[in-house]
């Protein structure tokens, strides 16, 4: 009776070891590979500004946005928005509201701006468009930027165009970042995404705050 037991065990014992070196075999076939994919966080930045098409510039005209930046005011995406829209030429400048991209033309008369601006990040970290003028309850940036989202005060710059009638198009900016989205051992990085979906007065001109949106989608755990 008691070898029988024996047998039994060890019957068993062994039954056990099969189903996990099979298990062991499965996920190395299937799902290994998935574990150890990692996928860099993106950045990118849209631009779309329309309404400048057609405005006639007083010698040298000017149009300034917000740029991705993290909490410190570290700047994303350098090197990517240095590209040059059709009739225009883009730079980092400094101004009194801190870092932000201008466009600069000489032309008679202005184009629409179109940027796609997109690279691989090492890091993975809340980013808004700044500067950042103003945030809910007076917030400071980076607890702001660690809510799961809200609306902000951002600012941009027009300078350098003729007046045009009060009743003109007005200059409409359609910005749009989005950063994160990394993926290590199956789990999904949280995405951050800043918005600027407004309308200016052709007529502006300086500075002009603007709403800007921000949110943060959350990551977690890739479906096999």
């Amino acid at each position: 009776m008691d070898e029988q037991r024996t047998n039994t065990r060890k019957t068993i014992l062994n039954l056990l070891i099969a189903i996990a070196i099979l298990a062991v075999v499965i996920f190395l076939l299937f799902l290994g590979p998935a574990f150890v994919e990692t996928t860099l966080p993106n950045d990118s930045y849209l631009v779309r500004i329309t309404g400048l098409s057609g405005l006639a510039v007083n010698g040298t005209a000017t149009v300034m946005i917000p740029v991705p930046a993290n909490a410190k005011g570290e700047l994303v995406l350098f090197e990517a928005l240095s590209g040059q829209p059709a009739g225009w030429r883009a730079a980092i400048r400094e101004t009194q509201y801190g870092k932000m991209l201008a466009f600069t033309t000489t032309e008679g008369y202005a184009q629409d701006i179109f940027l796609p601006t997109g690279e691989f990040e090492t890091k993975e970290e809340p980013r808004l468009l700044v500067p950042v003028l103003a945030t809910p309850e007076n917030a400071s940036v980076e607890e702001f930027s660690r809510s799961s989202g809200g609306t902000y005060t951002t600012v941009v710059f027009l300078d350098g165009f003729v007046p045009s009638p009060e009743d003109a198009a007005p200059v409409s900016f359609n910005l749009e970042y989005r950063g994160g989205g990394g993926v290590k051992h199956l789990i999904k990085e949280n995405i951050w995404t800043a918005t600027v979906n407004t309308a200016v007065p052709s007529t502006a001109s300086g500075f002009v705050p603007v709403p800007a949106g921000y949110y943060v989608i959350a990551g977690g755990i890739m479906p096999l």
